[in-house]
């Protein structure tokens, strides 16, 4: 009998016992299910609370002749503060989101250490600044419409660039995870289905902006679909032990 198969044979077997999952592997599951959460809570607040604002946008859009995005910072601004309640709900939506982002490939880089797992996390920190950013300038809409701070009054040629950067930073976040994860025979099948599902949102997505002409950014509800997938399934994984 070979020597190497007899080595093998009295190795113990590796037992996966759902008990024995690492905790980086649930804290990871739930931030992503936490980031999925805080985007859908934001579409929620838009349709309802949120209603008047985007016909208050709209209506100014086609008095402008312009994109609803490429309105005039100081008419955006007018607005907003006809809406303070939504675009302070809003704006604490959008400033938590990116948190868990950061929170899933934190644990994520620290459970597979290896170049995908600090690519994971180097992505999700960029996207956390870049969001950051787009909400503070959001925010700096309070300001008098007619004396906006610098760079607020540039905020309708920015919102495009800086909203489809900090997607597709995400997006990307969220497939250098899922492989670092598949590379260590976790979750493999939901990570692999979360690269595909990202990759395919993230080119369809830029044809589409490219197609309008850069008028509506790549909007962040494109991570939902894989940050739902790969969440889920490291709740309910059974881990390595």
């Amino acid at each position: 009998m070979n020597v190497k198969r007899i080595a093998r044979r009295d190795q113990p077997a590796r037992r996966v016992d759902r008990g024995r999952a690492p905790q980086w592997v649930a804290s990871a599951g739930r931030a992503y299910v936490g980031a999925v959460s805080v985007l859908a809570g934001y579409v929620v607040v838009a349709v309802t609370i949120g209603a008047g604002f985007e016909q208050d946008l709209v209506a100014a859009a086609e008095r402008e002749g312009v994109a609803v995005n490429a309105l005039a910072s100081s008419t955006q601004a007018q607005i907003t503060q006809d809406h303070p309640v939504y675009a302070l709900v809003t704006g604490l939506l959008l400033f938590v989101s990116p948190v868990f982002l950061a929170l899933a490939a934190r644990q994520i880089r620290i459970g597979v250490p290896g170049r995908l797992g600090r690519l994971a996390w180097w992505s999700a920190l960029a996207t956390l600044v870049v969001w950051w950013t787009y909400v503070a300038l959001g925010l700096g809409l309070f300001a008098d419409p007619e004396n906006l701070p610098p760079l607020v009054r540039d905020f309708d040629v920015l919102t495009v660039p800086l909203v489809s950067a900090l997607s597709l930073l995400a997006l990307g976040s969220m497939v250098f995870a899922a492989e670092a994860l598949r590379g260590h025979g976790v979750v493999r099948r939901a990570a692999l289905a979360t690269t595909i599902v990202s990759i395919l949102l993230g080119v369809v997505s830029v044809v589409a902006l490219v197609g309008t002409g850069f008028e509506d950014p790549v909007a962040p509800i494109v991570i939902v679909p894989g940050g739902l997938i790969l969440g889920i399934a490291l709740l309910r994984t059974r881990g390595r032990g």
